[in-house]
């Protein structure tokens, strides 16, 4: 059987809700120090499960601002999970993954670490920067006061804001989601771009609640506000491309390539991507949504996108100068192929033996 598709779209001031994607059986848990109780952030979890003999399926994530994490596994069988942290013996847990047909969430309770000789050792503090000042109701977090790895990305920063939750590629903030804005304008690309910007963009990172778009427009209180996270860009960062290229090649069957790029702006933002594997995998993104889905049987794919926005400010209508024009452009195709073979041989006393082969 062999399957073939073939997209092409093109929208024009078009909104498109965000895409969501259901898992399976999902592992929670939370992990801190073993001695003080203090919760540990940016903790590694890696699982690994064994759905048939010979082979394994492997995962991983890190623990948000709180020290908890969720880890999805779309397969049935024992899973083993490790839990780590440099500067922390590490330590595992065994639990059972039910795989796609349940779907519930298995608490894996409260992850002890023992620190090492050296994380007991006391160390003088010289300096301190604070990490949260108020001004007003809002929120205001100093990225400098946050401890972050040398070519760190935004998303890193933002799992470390304290009270910030990361819910399976999701924030949240008080178990409510956080809108992403970028100088005052939700962010273009939202989740999907703050993997790829460095860290050292954000000058400031301000969290705030605002009124919904009707109550701003109306006047009226509907008791309905967003949790904005609005992430102040530091002079000299704006109007420059930021992105990545990753390419894999093992054999003529399997390779894989991907570009990512968007270009930060408060007036013109644009989004580019691209990717070809032969991994049986089908991946498209565009400024709202993404999918990254299986292919029916083995296969290969192709798809290329192009997003762009223009803002602009309306004279003497302050409260209303969200003004924009959305275009995004998008190819995408597919292949997928499947192979069947099957061999019968039956014997019955005193009859002919009769033998069938079926493709």
């Amino acid at each position: 059987m062999k399957y073939f598709l073939t997209q092409i779209a093109l929208l024009l001031f078009v909104c498109i809700a965000p895409l969501s994607v259901c898992h399976a059986d999902t592992f929670k848990g939370k992990i801190v120090n073993a001695e003080t109780g203090e919760p540990l952030v940016g903790a590694n979890i890696n699982s690994e499960i064994n759905p048939q003999p010979g082979w394994s399926v492997q995962n991983s994530t890190e623990t948000d601002s709180t020290g908890c994490f969720y880890l999805n596994s779309g397969w049935e069988g024992r899973i083993m999970f490790k839990f780590s942290m440099i500067g922390y013996k590490s330590t595992r847990k065994v639990d059972y993954s039910y795989g796609e047909e349940v779907k519930d969430t298995t608490d894996l309770g409260t992850i002890r670490l023992q620190p090492t000789a050296l994380m007991l050792q006391e160390v003088e503090v010289k300096g301190h920067i604070p990490r949260i000042t108020m001004s007003g109701d809002t929120i205001v977090f100093n990225p400098d006061a946050f401890k972050l790895k040398e070519g760190a990305r935004l998303d890193e920063l933002i799992k470390k804001l304290p009270g910030v939750q990361n819910r399976d590629g999701k924030l949240y903030w008080n178990d409510k989601p956080i809108r992403l804005m970028m100088n005052g304008k939700d962010l273009f690309g939202g989740d999907q771009i703050v993997g790829e910007l460095p860290a050292e963009v954000a000058n400031k990172l301000k969290l705030y609640d605002r009124k919904s778009e009707l109550a701003r427009h109306t006047g009226s209180d509907e008791g309905e506000e967003d949790h904005v996270l609005d992430i102040q860009v530091k002079p000299g960062f704006l109007d420059k491309w930021y992105g990545e290229v990753e390419a894999q090649y093992q054999t003529k069957k399997r390779y894989m390539f991907d570009i990512r790029a968007s270009k930060l702006s408060d007036h013109d933002p644009q989004m580019v991507y691209a990717q070809a594997n032969n991994a049986n995998r089908y991946i498209d993104r565009t400024m709202r949504q993404s999918m990254n889905r299986n292919i029916d049987g083995d296969g290969k794919s192709q798809y290329g996108s192009y997003n762009y926005q223009h803002n602009w400010k309306t004279k003497g209508a302050e409260n209303f100068d969200n003004n924009r024009i959305d275009f995004s452009a998008n190819l995408g195709h597919s292949d997928g192929w499947n192979t069947f073979n099957q061999s019968t041989e039956t014997f019955f006393p005193d009859k002919d033996r009769t033998f069938a082969l079926s493709r």
